[in-house]
Parts: structure tokens; C-alpha cells; sequence
């Protein structure tokens, strides 16, 4: 199964928000990304380990210049919360995901009850995988569902004016700062097995 573009933008948008400048990732970059997409190793797992680098090298004064930096705390992470957690396997035990599921689908239904009902349909699925492909992709249609969407837009693109970024970054970096936007207005957790 193919992964969803919001997996790559997603990584991208939050190591450049964590850098606080205006970031391209490089070739190199782009390759561990492609690696921990193909591993399988779920979105707020690679959030999270960006997150720690960053905390790690604030108290050491250090500067992360490339997400290579943060190949071995992604690694370790996802170690840990495999043997912890429904992505110990590519099967979903029986219990465990409905759970997550049933939250999730329970702070999106004053947004969308249809696509509050299509979470709670996932619980279906068998493979961790294929739910988290699902929830980017169910996120992406619930953004477009939020009420004042096109203000938010607006305020995104302010808040990006006079930045130097080519098309193609400017538009992933928009659409992750208009998924942040929506989460903290909404009160929207990620959709997420793992988050």
C-alpha cells in the first residue's frame, strides 16, 4: 500500500517548525523518510523521536541540520513501542485498537458523525498499517469539513508571507500548519493508533 503524501509532509513541516526556519529537506533526507514508511514506523513515532532530538540537542546548545540526526531516536522509539504497543505485529489484537479508535471517532464527531463512523469502522482492519494509511487520509477529508476553513487559510498564508519557498514547499508547509491549525482549534487529537 502506498503511503500517503501527509506522512512525508507532515515530517518535513514539524522538523522545520522545530528548526524554526523555513526548511528543504535533502536527498538523503528524503531516503530515511522513504525507509521509515516502508518499516512501517507510524507518524507520531517519527514526531515524537524529532522531539526528543531537538529537547537533547537544546541542552546541549547542539544544532540539527538534517533528520538524519534523529535516524537512531526514530529506531529506538519504534523498538519500544513495538513490544508495547498494537504495532508489536502487522496483525491488530482484538483488543487494544477499538479502544483508540472509539476515542478518536468521539472527539471527531462534532465535526463529521459520518467520518466518526468510518474510524469506528476501522476496527475491522488487521493490520496496524493499514489503519494508520486510513486515518491520514480520513484526516485530510475531515480538514476540509471544518467550519471557517478558508479564514484559516487565509491566516496560514499570512503568517507565510515573505517566506522564500518554491512552490512545492510552500504548499506542503501550508497544509501541515492548516492541519495544526484545525487540531488546536477543534481540540482534535492526531489520528493516530500511536498517538
Amino acid at each position: 500500500m502506498a503511503v500517503p503524501d501527509d506522512y512525508f509532509l507532515e515530517i518535513e513541516s514539524h522538523f522545520a517548525m522545530r528548526r524554526g526556519t523555513p526548511f528543504i529537506l535533502s536527498a538523503k533526507d528524503w531516503v530515511l523518510m522513504k525507509k521509515w514508511a516502508e518499516d512501517g514506523i507510524p507518524l507520531p513515532v517519527v514526531i515524537e523521536a524529532i522531539d526528543t532530538v531537538f529537547e537533547k540537542a537544546a541542552e546541549r546548545k547542539k544544532v540539527v541540520n538534517s533528520l538524519s540526526y534523529c535516524r537512531h531516536a526514530v529506531k529506538e522509539l519504534w523498538e519500544e513501542r513495538k513490544d508495547l504497543q498494537i504495532g508489536a505485529s502487522t496483525t491488530v489484537p482484538e483488543q487494544g485498537s477499538a479502544e483508540t479508535l472509539a476515542r478518536l471517532a468521539a472527539a471527531v464527531a462534532p465535526i463529521s458523525a459520518s467520518i466518526a463512523d468510518e474510524i469506528r469502522g476501522l476496527e475491522k482492519e488487521q493490520s496496524a498499517k493499514a489503519i494508520e494509511d486510513r486515518l491520514i487520509e480520513i484526516e485530510r477529508r475531515l480538514v476540509s469539513q471544518v467550519p471557517d476553513l478558508e479564514a484559516m487559510r487565509a491566516e496560514v498564508a499570512e503568517a507565510l508571507a515573505g517566506t522564500k519557498l518554491d512552490d512545492k514547499t510552500r504548499a506542503r508547509t501550508e497544509e501541515a500548519m492548516l492541519l495544526r491549525i484545525v487540531r488546536e482549534r477543534f481540540s482534535l487529537p492526531r489520528l493516530s493508533l500511536f498517538g
